[in-house]
C-alpha cells in the first residue's frame, strides 16, 4: 500500500459514522435532560404566569385608586371565577346613590376553561379599565393552612371612595384578615386588612392585600400575613 493509499484509508476511517452503542448513549442522556428540564420549565412558567398575574393586578388596584381619587368618585374591583363556557359575568355594586345594581359583563371569546374575570367600575357602572381575563392557570381561592384559613368564594370585590380609602360594604364580598392573616369569616369593618389569595394548578399561592386606607400589597402568602 502506498502511502497515498495509507492516507486514504486513515482519512475514510476518521470519517466513519458514530457506533450504535455511542448513538444509543447520547440519547439516553439527551432523554434525561428532557425529563428533568420539562418539568422544571413548566413549574417555572405556571409561577411565572401566578406571580404575572397578581403583580398586574396589584398595580391597576393601584392605578384605580388613583382614578377614584383624581375623578372624585367611588370605583369597584371586582374578581370573579367564571365556570367554563360562560359568556357573561353578573357584577353587583354600590350606585352613587348608594343603591344595590348590577352590571351583566359580557365575555368574549366564551371561556374555554374557568377563568378569573376582573371589572373596574365606577359607581355609574362606566368601566373605569376594560375586563380583564386572567389565564386559566390562575384561580381566586382561598389559600390552605392554618396562616390563612378558610371562607373565601367568588366573587370577591373592593371598593375605593373618592378620597382613596377602602369602603366596607358589609357583604361576603369583602371578607377580612386577622393581623396573623387568618380570614376572619366575617365581612370587614374598621381598620382591617382585606386579601385576595390567587393560586396556580400547582397549588402556590400569592395574595393581594388591601388596608383600610386603600393601598395594596401583594406577596407569597407563606412568607407574609398581610
Amino acid at each position: 500500500m502506498t502511502s497515498v493509499q495509507a492516507w486514504m484509508a486513515t482519512r475514510l476511517k476518521a470519517q466513519a459514522g458514530f457506533t450504535l452503542t455511542e448513538v444509543t448513549i447520547v440519547v439516553a442522556i439527551f432523554g434525561l435532560l428532557v425529563m428533568v428540564a420539562v418539568p422544571n420549565y413548566l413549574d417555572w412558567n405556571r409561577k411565572y404566569q401566578l406571580k404575572d398575574a397578581v403583580a398586574t393586578q396589584h398595580g391597576n388596584i393601584g392605578l384605580i385608586r388613583m382614578n377614584a381619587i383624581n375623578q372624585s368618585r367611588t370605583v369597584l374591583i371586582t374578581f370573579t371565577q367564571a365556570a367554563a363556557a360562560s359568556s357573561q359575568v353578573t357584577v353587583s355594586y354600590q350606585n352613587c346613590s348608594g343603591t344595590p345594581t348590577t352590571k351583566t359583563v359580557t365575555i368574549t371569546p366564551a371561556l374555554a376553561t374557568s377563568q378569573v374575570i376582573v371589572t373596574y367600575l365606577d359607581c355609574s357602572g362606566n368601566d373605569v379599565l376594560l375586563p380583564m381575563k386572567l389565564v386559566s392557570e390562575v384561580s381566586l381561592t382561598n389559600a390552605t393552612g392554618a396562616a390563612v384559613g378558610a371562607g373565601v368564594s367568588s366573587p370577591q370585590d373592593v371598593q375605593l371612595s373618592p378620597m382613596g380609602m377602602r369602603r366596607d360594604t358589609g357583604n361576603a364580598n369583602n371578607l377580612c384578615i386577622t393581623a396573623a392573616g387568618v380570614y376572619t369569616g366575617a365581612a370587614c369593618a374598621g381598620n382591617g386588612n382585606q386579601a385576595f389569595n390567587f393560586k396556580n394548578t400547582r397549588g402556590l399561592n400569592y395574595r393581594i392585600v388591601v388596608t383600610s386606607t386603600g393601598k395594596a400589597s401583594w406577596c407569597y402568602t407563606s412568607s407574609c400575613a398581610q
